[in-house]
């Protein structure tokens, strides 16, 4: 397991070189960071708030060697699956169970099928004849020793989900995996977006979930949010950035000062930042939805494949002369992809609320799909922000965080009762730095739960129970 040698001051300073970086190097950090400061996932604000994640949880994990991966949280070697290799297009039966919002994607999933008339592994799109896949399948593509397949699809209006296989031409390097899940750790860094909406933020959270198959084989399932996609930030963007130059000014601050380092810069940037956070809630009226039509077609450019190696002890000079490649094995090269995606909400129950308590806090939205719960967070104006959610079923236990989202209002719930579900906003700072939630939710007796909830019920700043149909909402 790796170690973190930073402290704050050294953290802080890394902190404020980011002010300036391009958005999908804050992708890249957020990513690290969702998953240290709650060892699952952490909430990430929008685009525009590239400072939530410097908050005191994120303090006491270390510091900003966390960009270099989520690593920090992960250890042990993952040994190489002894099987055979499965026709691509049988990749969710065998991964479907393996990874954080897992379910029957099979029986809904559908096999990508190239323009020459052959599926993405290469037989004939009738299933009568198999041949082996050219250059013309627009579903493989080949660069720096590695082909990526893209099988097959499957999408509601949350979230796209796509099986991909990654064949190397040499075995792959050991691979750390995850501590909770053991699946290994391999992201990519991808842009892309959706044809119905030019406004989406091209930048994509890269993350996988998946295994090794053999030697040179990984197979995973990549998820897209689509919900995030379907918006449009240009007034928000707009509204938002005039806030944080009024917080600026009320503090009677500039950008200089911010980039101070030193004890009074760092204590300004700090103030800032809860400030803003504080307020950014509010705004969220400002984004536009927009709605996701029955058939479309999804761009993935995968520039670059990365696997943290086996055992890796992160230093500072590997981060000098590497960046956040450091410690990582990489597969460079351009793998495009334009898949079509057909729009299945028949299993979607949607969960209008609009409901806020005295102090302008409440949920807007819940979404349940087979696969996940999500909840949609709604601020008044004047209402501090600066929350993080918690969810149990119904049970009393925590729901999981998906592990393949930038958000923690997106909930697995395959094997859970969520017959009745309990929200609750506990306020951001409290929660990680006095509450220390995932002590208390990893304990495994049912009077230390009662305790969780107690104690959640005692320090939440908001709290709704939802009651589904039970005949859907045992999973």
């Amino acid at each position: 397991m790796m170690t973190l040698n930073y402290n704050e001051k050294d953290f802080q300073k890394k902190l404020q070189k980011d002010i300036e970086m391009p958005e999908i190097v804050h992708e890249h950090i957020n990513q690290a960071y969702r998953l240290i400061e709650n060892n699952a996932v952490l909430q990430k604000k929008a685009s525009k708030d590239p400072y939530h994640w410097m908050k005191s949880g994120g303090r006491i994990a270390g510091g900003m060697a966390a960009v270099l991966a989520v690593g920090f949280v992960f250890c042990a070697i993952n040994p190489v699956m002894a099987k055979n290799i499965p026709v691509v297009g049988g990749l969710f039966e065998i991964l479907q169970d393996n990874v954080s919002f897992f379910g029957d994607f099979s029986d809904y999933a559908t096999t990508l099928e190239s323009v020459d008339g052959t599926t993405a592994d290469g037989s004939e799109a009738d299933g009568d004849k198999t041949g082996n896949a050219t250059s013309e399948n627009t579903y493989i593509k080949a660069a720096d020793g590695l082909t990526i397949t893209c099988s097959e699809v499957y999408a509601n209006s949350q979230a796209v989900y796509i099986t991909m296989q990654f064949k190397s031409d040499k075995p792959f390097p050991e691979t750390s995996t995850r501590a909770e899940s053991g699946t290994p750790v391999i992201d990519l860094d991808m842009t892309g977006g959706v044809d119905f909406n030019s406004e989406a933020s091209p930048v994509i959270d890269g993350q996988v979930e998946g295994q090794f198959l053999d030697d040179n084989t990984y197979a995973c399932i990549f998820r897209y949010d689509l919900a995030q996609a379907a918006k449009d930030y240009t007034e928000y963007n707009e509204k938002y950035d005039e806030m944080t130059q009024q917080v600026m000014d009320e503090m009677g601050i500039t950008q200089a000062d911010l980039d101070d380092q030193t004890d009074e810069g760092y204590a300004l940037l700090e103030e800032f930042i809860n400030k803003v956070s504080e307020r950014g809630g509010a705004y969220q009226k400002y984004i536009k939805e927009i709605d996701i039509p029955d058939t479309f077609n999804l761009h993935l450019d995968i520039t670059k494949v990365r696997g943290l190696e086996a055992n890796y002890q992160w230093s500072e000079e590997d981060e000098k002369k590497y960046g956040t490649d450091a410690g990582y094995y990489k597969y460079e090269g351009d793998w495009s992809f334009d898949i079509p995606v057909t729009v299945d909400d028949s299993q979607t129950e949607v969960m209008e609320l609009n409901d806020t308590n005295d102090e302008g806090i409440g949920l807007k939205s819940v979404i349940r799909t087979p696969y996940e719960l999500t909840v949609n967070e709604l601020y008044k104006e004047g209402s501090n922000s600066d929350c993080f959610m918690v969810a149990l079923d119904a049970n009393g236990n925590t729901l999981p965080y998906n592990e393949s989202t930038g958000n923690c209002n997106n909930f697995t719930i395959q094997d859970r009762d969520i017959s009745t579900v309990d929200i609750y906003f506990l306020d951001y700072l409290q929660y990680m730095d006095e509450l220390k939630g995932q002590q208390n939710f990893n304990n495994p007796t049912k009077e230390d739960g009662q305790k969780w909830k107690k104690l959640l019920e005692e320090n939440a700043k908001y709290h709704k129970t939802l009651h589904f149909d039970s005949d859907n909402a045992k999973n």
